[in-house]
């Protein structure tokens, strides 16, 4: 412990700095719980443990420093809901920190080496939780109180020794939550494995390479990530189909079910925006392209907008997707359903070029 209060000048500081030491220390074996899978000098010792044992040596450790730390159990998504007035033991199968600093509360948890300070995985927000302790105080995580937003920019330019051919750039910002399934994926398969992955994800006439990332180590900061792209199109063909959501548009809606008896819940509130820009081929002109729409859910819940314009020389098309709210009743399940059905018809439309 001497380690880790060395340099700190303040609670915060040292939680800071115990919570990193534990979170890179200790793996994870992936199994979750409520109770102890060894003692803590095991833990300890072998450097490894399930969720609880780490979060349950973590909140050892601060309090050891004479803080205020508590353990406290909650259901994850995939276990169910519980029951915030008669809260039953074995309804319980995840184990956080809560610390409290000058009158404010922090969520940990340690078990996972991608995640920041006061951050949780998405699947712990799933409604009532409970403390530990004599008062037995009750905690939400809800995911209304959760937001993720997404901005991604690309630009086409036009390869001049090969009309219908385009090389340029594709930029994103990612949400926290996306930023930490990719560091995850970094963690547990490389970086090389997840850029194959991705390249060959691009099928067809499109291609990536040159991939480069900010803030990929810093569990505390959302990632962006950068590269080049490159469409071959056919310069023989007099007409040419483009979809310029390129691979960045809902392909299906996953609101499938004719009706729904429970309420939705979204895994967070969402924003994301799409910018696009492409030079019109040399010798071509747009002969059609998609047009404009603007549609709302229900009163001020969200909205979807799909602007699209063109001038002499290129295509310009803003698509934004954005959800106020994450949990909704069974009765919005048919506008919900509708809303999502119009997105991925809207994103599968595409701009012809036509030989002059």
């Amino acid at each position: 412990m001497k380690i880790a209060r060395a340099g700190t000048n303040s609670a915060m500081e040292e939680a800071r700095k115990i919570y990193t030491l534990v979170k890179n220390t200790f793996k994870c074996n992936g199994h979750h719980g409520i109770y102890l899978s060894a003692g803590m000098k095991e833990v300890f010792k072998n450097k490894s443990g399930s969720v609880a044992d780490i979060n349950l040596l973590l909140t050892a450790m601060l309090r050891h420093e004479n803080m205020q730390a508590s353990p406290v159990i909650l259901s994850t998504r995939a276990n169910g809901l519980t029951n915030e007035f008669y809260p039953l033991i074995n309804r319980f199968n995840y184990v956080i920190c809560k610390l409290e600093i000058d009158g404010k509360n922090y969520f940990l948890d340690a078990s996972k080496p991608y995640l920041g300070f006061n951050k949780l995985p998405e699947y712990c927000f799933n409604g009532p939780a409970r403390t530990v302790s004599k008062a037995a105080d009750p905690v939400y995580f809800y995911a209304d109180s959760m937001k993720e937003s997404k901005f991604t920019n690309v630009m086409l330019f036009n390869d001049e020794k090969k009309p219908g051919k385009w090389t340029g750039t594709y930029n994103a910002m990612f949400g926290y939550y996306e930023s930490s399934n990719i560091r995850e994926k970094f963690i547990d398969n490389g970086k090389e494995a997840f850029e194959k992955k991705l390249k060959e994800s691009y099928s067809g006439d499109l291609s990536i390479d040159e991939i480069k990332y900010e803030n990929e180590n810093d569990g505390e900061k959302s990632m962006t990530m950068s590269h080049t792209i490159t469409v071959d199109g056919d310069n023989s063909s007099n007409i040419i189909y483009f979809n310029p959501m390129l691979k960045e548009g809902y392909k299906e809606n996953f609101f499938t079910a004719a009706e729904r008896r429970y309420p939705v819940e979204m895994p967070y509130k969402m924003d994301e925006t799409y910018n696009f820009q492409i030079e019109i081929p040399a010798g071509y002109v747009v002969d059609e392209m998609p047009k404009s729409a603007k549609v709302s859910l229900n009163d001020g819940e969200g909205y979807f907008e799909y602007l699209i314009s063109k001038s002499a020389n290129e295509v310009l098309l803003r698509s934004r997707i954005k959800l106020e709210k994450a949990t909704f009743s069974p009765e919005d399940y048919d506008t919900l359903r509708n809303f999502f059905d119009y997105i991925v018809k809207k994103h599968a439309e595409q701009i012809v070029f036509k030989k002059k």
